[in-house]
Parts: structure tokens; C-alpha cells; sequence
């Protein structure tokens, strides 16, 4: 790291320090904010962490074009899934300036129920007997890594560009008894009101 020698000794550089630190904490905050955007199907906060001209790829014949287009896309989708929940894991980021190289390992759970076929249907467009639905109650792990550019805008850390590559699925039918053996367990709901504590889905209690 080139830094500019001053009468303040190492203050340029520990405030270089600093703001490298800034910057990798504020790109983590983006990173797991895709998260909480896709499972709790929130569109601002999809909104907020990509760039107006970035590019969302997920493969020829799934999606390749604006990420601002491909929000509307999966979230007029997700409703036709029971659930889903996404992890990030280890994170290497390549920080240098105002971009910024990630690669982060991912799982993605997904629940399927055929009696969302329909809804899927008319979200992708396609006729129900032409798209390939699970007939039963299956649920999908898929596992891979986002490779994503990132850039910071005006002070904002915001994707350019992100690619999912996937590593391997696993497919398995639904076995979720233990909820309905503990039906009292707090539930997740897809909305932003599952986020906070204190909020009216997770009021605080005295005791």
C-alpha cells in the first residue's frame, strides 16, 4: 500500500486502514443484503444494492440482462415457491479503490409444491403442461458462488455485475415433521417484518 508520508507519521496511514475496513464491512452489508432481499421478497432492498446499469447473469435460458429487470422477474416467481432461505459462507474480496472483485460460496434452499404449478405457470409464462414442476413436495439445495463486480458510487457499494455459478443440487422429498410435532416454534414469514426484534411479528416479553 503507497501511502503519502506527512508530519502526522502514521495517521494517512492508519485513516487508509480505516476506510479499507469501511469498505470490505459495507460489501459484506450488500452481500447478505441479497439475501434478505430474495427470502424476505422485499423489493427495495433488491433495489438498493445494485447499480442502474448492472448486469444480473444467470445463465442462457434462465436470465441474462439488467439486474433492474430481474427483480420483478424473481419476485413475480418466489410466491410459487413454499419457502426458500439463502446462506453466504467464506468470502474473498479483492478490494481496489472504488471496485471491488468477491467470490462467495452460497446454499440456497428451495421448497416446491405442485399445487404452486399453477403460479408458477403464469409467472414464467409458460403453459402448466409445458413447465417442468416437481409433481409432489420436494424441496432443492442448490450450492455454488456468486462471482460479483461491485463498484462504489457517490459512497455506495452497489453490484455491477453478478454471476451465480453453480457447484452441485441435492433434490429430496419434504420431511418436516418436527414442525408439526412443535407447533408453538416461531415460524419464518417472507416480509420485512420478520427481520427486527421488537417489531409486531417479534414483540420483546417481560418476564
Amino acid at each position: 500500500m503507497n501511502l503519502t508520508v506527512t508530519p502526522g507519521g502514521g495517521l494517512v496511514e492508519l485513516e487508509a486502514r480505516l476506510q479499507r475496513q469501511e469498505d470490505l464491512e459495507a460489501i459484506r452489508n450488500v452481500l447478505a443484503a441479497y439475501c434478505r432481499g430474495v427470502d424476505r421478497m422485499d423489493e427495495a432492498t433488491l433495489r438498493s444494492i445494485y447499480h442502474e446499469d448492472a448486469i444480473e447473469d444467470r445463465g442462457e435460458g434462465l436470465f441474462i440482462g439488467r439486474a433492474q429487470d430481474w427483480i420483478p422477474w424473481t419476485l413475480s416467481l418466489l410466491p410459487a415457491l413454499v419457502e426458500t432461505q439463502h446462506c453466504i459462507f467464506n468470502s474473498i474480496i479483492d478490494l481496489d479503490g472504488d471496485q471491488a472483485h468477491a467470490e462467495t460460496y452460497f446454499r440456497a434452499y428451495h421448497r416446491f409444491s405442485a399445487a404452486q404449478a399453477p403460479a408458477a405457470a403464469a409467472a414464467t409464462g409458460q403453459p402448466l403442461d409445458a413447465l417442468e414442476w416437481p409433481s409432489g413436495e420436494v424441496e432443492l439445495l442448490l450450492a455454488g458462488r456468486y462471482l460479483d463486480r461491485l463498484t462504489k458510487r457517490n459512497g455506495q457499494w452497489r453490484f455491477s455485475y453478478r454471476k451465480m455459478v453453480n457447484d452441485w443440487t441435492h433434490t429430496r422429498p419434504i420431511a418436516d415433521g418436527w414442525f408439526a410435532d412443535n407447533p408453538t416454534v416461531y415460524r419464518g414469514a417472507r416480509s420485512l417484518d420478520d427481520t427486527h426484534l421488537g417489531s409486531a411479528r417479534h414483540p420483546e416479553r417481560a418476564f
